[in-house]
């Protein structure tokens, strides 16, 4: 038997652990748990690789035999247009040429690692085609483009094949590129039907063209078919994101995610709202309330949860990717900005796309940055795919891991229980839709009191 490995639980009053965990009691935790905090996903501190350091690691990750669960994430780098909130804009499309030439590359990246280790073996069980707009491709690039991934790497019979993209220009000549490549699911940025909302944002599609598009690709019965819905904009309400989920609900869709707009500072949207050109959008209240909409209305029409923020109307939407990059999974990555993990190493390739050309015609794989992985990455990563199923099991991890996590989180799990984010579940913890819509801070504040254990 392993020995858990002692912790020290900070004693009320005083330390910045507590401070990051501790939530209000006040009978409205929707409302009140927490102060309002734009934060991304919930993680560990990594360490950067000194440059004179990454030819060598690259090596190293490009040797490796994985022996966990994979995916692969290739990212496409260009948009029509930049939507104000959005901070992955790299490069504007313009024209055919640039898609093959652009294409022509990201084939030969795929192919620089195709006999190393970190290519070969294990299957894949998820790639994703994300972006920028992977649908802004020509019709014929698509095609090529998705072959050359299932002939240089090794997937899975029933691999997830995931192309993104929007629906405005997303023609019938591009839908069937997708399908005879072999997409088997879609996820398509609707973000919100409403066409005032969209356009405010950047968005150029009304929502009777959204509907035509939709009815169009989910007729082709091929693939699974999910959108994105996002509340949080400008002129966004209640009423109107009731509007985008009883929408949702009347198309013939497989699956549907409901994430909450986060406005970061370097988005156009936070500039356009700092100077007075758009309002800011609803309140953290406001928020609350949508988040728990969304359950309420997806249970009504009798869709299943699948995470936080994921749904399914039946069995063909299975969402692996987007569950599985978020866990103790390997993620090989191509294309210009795009993001990897191998063994808990990150990396990232070169987003600038010119400089991403030239490493990939000299024959080098355009790693622009590497971390390495901070003392209790699996354990971090093992906490998350937890609680992205809306359920908290210290003694399950305790069986993994030789920590004493039910000790170490006691003080927290205490308040938390006192505040209603979560329930009693047996042996383990349920949160309930207040501490769902916590749920990124609520991880994040148990991931720095399991760093705190080490100081």
């Amino acid at each position: 038997m392993e020995m858990k490995m002692p912790v020290h639980v900070m004693k009320r009053g005083g330390s910045p652990e507590e401070a990051s965990w501790r939530a209000r009691v006040t009978g409205n935790p929707l409302r009140d748990a927490f102060d309002p905090k734009i934060m991304t996903h919930a993680g560990m501190s990594a360490s950067l690789v000194p440059d004179e350091e990454l030819a060598v690691r690259i090596e190293e990750i490009a040797d490796t035999v994985r022996g966990r669960r994979t995916v692969a994430y290739i990212n496409v780098p260009y948009c029509e247009t930049r939507c104000l909130y959005c901070l992955f804009y790299i490069k504007p499309y313009r024209n055919a040429e640039e898609s093959r030439a652009f294409t022509d590359l990201l084939i030969r990246e795929l192919e620089l690692w195709n006999k190393r280790n970190v290519q070969t073996g294990r299957p894949l069980e998820a790639v994703y085609f994300g972006g920028g707009t992977p649908t802004a491709l020509e019709a014929s690039d698509i095609v090529r483009l998705i072959r050359a991934v299932k002939k240089n790497l090794p997937l899975a019979n029933d691999c997830e094949i995931t192309f993104e993209g929007r629906l405005s220009n997303f023609g019938p000549d591009r839908m069937e590129a997708c399908m005879e490549g072999g997409t088997n699911r879609f996820s398509l940025g609707v973000q919100t039907f409403d066409t005032k909302i969209r356009q405010a944002v950047g968005r150029r599609s009304t929502k009777e063209e959204l509907v035509r598009q939709l009815e169009r690709l989910t007729g082709y019965n091929q693939a699974a078919v999910v959108v994105d819905l996002i509340y949080g904009f400008p002129y966004q309400t209640l009423e109107t994101w009731k509007e985008d989920l009883r929408m949702v609900a009347e198309l013939e869709l497989d699956g549907a995610d409901c994430y909450q707009l986060r406005v970061f500072p370097g988005a156009p949207l936070y500039r356009y709202i700092e100077k007075g050109k758009l309002p800011a959008g609803p309140d953290s209240e406001m928020r609350g309330l949508m988040f728990a909409e969304s359950i309420r209305a997806m249970e009504a029409s009798h869709w299943k949860r699948l995470s936080i923020s994921h749904w399914a109307r039946a069995t063909r939407e299975r969402k692996f990717y987007n569950y599985f990059a978020k866990g103790r999974t390997d993620c090989l990555a191509f294309g210009p900005g795009a993001g990897g993990t191998v063994s808990g190493y990150g990396y990232m390739v070169n987003r600038n796309v010119d400089e991403w050309k030239a490493s990939v015609a000299a024959g080098e794989k355009p790693v622009a940055m590497i971390t390495a992985p901070g003392r209790f990455w699996n354990e971090a990563r093992a906490l998350n795919e937890q609680t992205e199923l809306n359920y908290l099991d210290p003694a399950a991890l305790e069986r993994l891991y030789p920590i004493a996590f039910s000790e170490l989180w006691r003080p927290a799990i205490e308040n938390w229980l006192e505040a209603g984010l979560i329930e009693p579940d047996g042996s383990r913890y349920q949160l309930t839709v207040s501490g769902q819509f916590w749920q990124g801070r609520l991880t994040q504040a148990l991931m720095d009191l399991l760093a705190s254990a080490s100081k």
